[in-house]
């Protein structure tokens, strides 16, 4: 593939990422330089939804399909294989990307989310995988801001702060709280996501 066919694709992607009158896509997209020794897995999908990912730190760009849900956790997909999952929009692992999240704890940035911004702060837990493949556990206190209107949706920034590490979470909910867009940390090597739920 050229690298101006490449760069198209990305672009594309990213749009679609950006855009706010996004309807339901009917296949999912390979990632695009998404790292790991992941084989190529057809997804068996299980619902029409989509999120359409891209990391900008490592100019990968995906639309995944969900194959998997337990509760209120749902795992999706690329046809190369990587996943991500999800407890209601929020990040708690990845896997195939290199420097994974191994997993984290959504419950509390899930109720700073439905809190108001005088909110306590909460604790919340985190591993992921190092440059060695080593796994590294951090331990960070998160804190609500202030609730914004932005393009029609309420926009909230939870920032979870350890003496190693800072990070911002952003999110965007509609009037009902459900996200639906959503800027997420992942590791350090990877840094932040971009993420648009694409309602089926």
């Amino acid at each position: 593939m050229s690298l101006r066919t490449r760069s198209l694709l990305r672009a594309a992607a990213f749009m679609a990422l950006a855009g706010l009158g996004l309807g339901g896509c009917e296949r999912v997209m390979s990632a695009l330089d998404m790292g790991g020794n992941v084989g190529r897995l057809e997804p068996a999908l299980i619902g029409p939804d989509r999120l359409a990912v891209t990391i900008p730190a490592t100019g990968a760009v995906a639309l995944l399909g969900p194959v998997a849900q337990n509760g209120d956790v749902t795992v999706w997909q690329t046809l190369d294989g990587i996943t991500l999952s999800m407890q209601r929009d929020v990040l708690i692992g990845t896997r195939g990307l290199g420097e994974d999240l191994m997993s984290a704890d959504a419950e509390g940035v899930l109720a700073l989310l439905q809190a108001g911004a005088d909110a306590d702060p909460v604790p919340h837990f985190r591993t992921h995988l190092d440059g060695e493949d080593q796994t590294v556990f951090r331990s960070y206190y998160c804190f609500r801001d202030a609730e914004q209107p932005d393009a029609g949706l309420r926009r909230i920034e939870i920032r979870c702060t350890a003496p190693h590490n800072t990070f911002t979470n952003t999110f965007w909910l509609d009037a009902s709280g459900v996200i639906m867009l959503s800027r997420q940390w992942i590791s350090p090597t990877q840094q932040y996501m971009n993420v648009r739920h694409i309602r089926g």
